[in-house]
């Protein structure tokens, strides 16, 4: 395995966020932050399967759960695991890029795309 797997609560309002980061064993550049869509979690086959490919080819991958269908509440999320990262000191990137996965197989809006 060429990254390192590291668990986090990630503070988000009164509660925890679950995260996940895989972290390349080399110099980072840029990351990714990723989150399911409306149903399911940051455990989602696809999505541990992406940010396994990303993460193999040097991306700093971040994947957690957002549990809540409001795309306010989402984008404050987005928010709150930006700003845990900043606050971590522990991961210098360039550029950071925002994703979310929709759909069982991560292709319902594949066509509206």
């Amino acid at each position: 395995m060429n990254h390192t797997e590291v668990k986090l609560k990630i503070p988000f309002g009164n509660k925890l966020l679950d995260a996940v980061c895989l972290v390349p064993n080399k110099n980072l550049t840029y990351g990714i932050i990723l989150t399911h869509g409306a149903s399911g979690d940051m455990n989602l086959p696809h999505l541990m399967s992406l940010a396994s490919h990303l993460a193999s080819h040097g991306f700093f991958c971040l994947r957690f759960t957002c549990k809540g269908l409001n795309i306010v509440h989402r984008i404050k999320a987005y928010k709150s695991v930006l700003n845990y990262l900043k606050t971590l000191g522990e991961y210098k990137l360039t550029g950071v890029f925002l994703g979310e996965l929709v759909g069982e197989s991560g292709t319902e809006n594949a066509s509206s795309q």
